[in-house]
């Protein structure tokens, strides 16, 4: 089946962190940081899931944006999330009375890159700070992680500063940000039916956690 994007849930928390262990060499997230990252309130977090053959359907509850990501064939809310079946994930930091947003973490399993599904998920998450009112997407990059930084700027992120010794290793960073426009979103539905190619990763800094493409 083709994979879906929803929602991340508490039941995802031991598959997220076995992404976590595959895809990084050091300083994942923990499960009591990745449970976190997906209750508290100023987060938004989405997973890319391989869903089973006889996986029932399961209805959105509210009509919003976050419903909305959650189409039919989706893991039912209450179901533990079989491991191996999230390809990768994305948080997005809001703050209070900001128009500012932040791509906190980014992470996809290194057997599912080169499928779209990174750009399929950063459109998405885009989409989801249009929806709080946000006019302005942040992230930083590892500086030799060109296959993030092309998948960015093929997404409209621009390099807006250096950041020196950003990560543990003392590795730099690039600051990158992209304006948004909030009168046209477009319908999330068709943002999840694209799977535009393309596959990346951005680098974290000392308290987040990502990749390499």
């Amino acid at each position: 089946m083709t994979p879906i994007l929803r929602p991340a849930i508490r039941a995802d928390l031991d598959a997220l962190v076995e992404l976590e262990e595959v895809s990084f060499d050091s300083d994942w997230f923990s499960r009591r940081q990745l449970s976190h990252l997906i209750l508290r309130a100023h987060a938004r977090t989405l997973v890319i899931i391989q869903p089973d053959d006889d996986v029932i359907p399961s209805a959105p509850a509210v009509d919003d944006v976050m419903a909305a990501l959650w189409p039919a064939g989706s893991v039912e809310r209450d179901d533990a999330t079989p491991l191996r079946s999230v390809l990768g994930y994305g948080t997005v930091l809001f703050r209070r009375n900001s128009r500012r947003a932040r791509l906190y973490s980014f992470c996809l399993h290194p057997e599912s890159r080169g499928r779209g599904l990174a750009q399929r998920m950063l459109t998405s998450l885009e989409q989801l700070v249009i929806a709080q009112g946000c006019t302005q997407f942040d992230l930083e990059v590892h500086t030799g992680n060109g296959a993030a930084i092309a998948l960015y700027e093929r997404h409209g992120f621009e390099k807006c500063g250096r950041l020196r010794d950003y990560y543990a290793d003392g590795a730099a960073a690039w600051k990158m940000r992209k304006a948004l426009t909030l009168d046209s979103p477009a319908p999330v539905a068709e943002e999840l039916a694209a799977g535009e190619a393309g596959e990346a990763h951005p680098g974290p800094p000392s308290t987040v956690n990502a990749g390499a493409a």
